[in-house]
This record gives structure tokens, sequence and C-alpha cells, in this order.
């Protein structure tokens, strides 16, 4: 079932976004080629159908019937673009302070050291 599906919208794809669309057209190919069928050999009527239509036509009474054929007005079906956009990242700009400030992490005037003499005291001479 996947690949049924896959075949179909790849059949799609290709029939709607390049020349094969042109392949539509194939039944008033085939109707007109009978209009101008004189039931003679099959392969001379098709070589002078051919030839009359695709080689340097000119305009006559069945025109707008002959514009109608496949591959007789080639059609834009997708114009894909193969450029890369652009783009260009200009980062914001931030207007930054500067802090001045100077962080003291140890201050000798700070300690309490009034107790510091109670601790330790040098060696006296007696």
């Amino acid at each position: 079932m996947k690949t049924w599906i896959i075949y179909i919208f790849t059949f799609l794809y290709l029939t709607t976004a390049t020349q094969l669309s042109q392949f539509y057209k194939l039944p008033v190919f085939i109707t007109h080629f009978i209009e101008h069928d004189k039931g003679g050999d099959f392969f001379n009527e098709m070589k002078n159908f051919l030839i009359h239509h695709y080689g340097g036509h000119e305009v006559d009474e069945d025109w707008a019937t002959d514009q109608k054929l496949p591959f007789m007005n080639v059609e834009i079906a997708n114009i894909d673009l193969a450029e890369i956009p652009n783009f260009t990242f200009t980062p914001p700009f931030i207007h930054k302070n500067k802090i001045e400030t100077i962080f003291v992490f140890y201050d000798e005037s700070n300690l309490y050291s009034h107790y510091l003499n109670s601790i330790w005291q040098p060696p006296k001479q007696a």
C-alpha cells in the first residue's frame, strides 16, 4: 500500500512540476490525429501529421486546436530558484556601564585583635 502511495505522489509531482504535464494533452493529440487521418498507412500518416504540426507550422483553419497539442507551447510549470538568500546578522549592541568599584576581600584594619594578645605570648626572660 505504501509503495502505491509513493508511486502516485511521484507521478503527480512529475506531471505537475515538470514538462511531463504535457502528456495530459495526449487525448487532444489522438483526436486531432484521427481528424487528419485519411485511412492510409499509419506510419506515413503519423509522419505527415508530425511534420505538418511540429515542423514549422503555419496558421491554418484549425490553429486553435493545433495550439492545444502537447509540446506545441512550452509552459513553465515550476520555477525553482537556486539562490540562497543573503542573511546578514548584526548582533545587538548593548551599552554597558563599566563598574569601577574596588572590592576588598581582606582588610587588616577590620581585624578585632584585642583577644589575639591573650592567645600567644612570646617567652619572657626571668
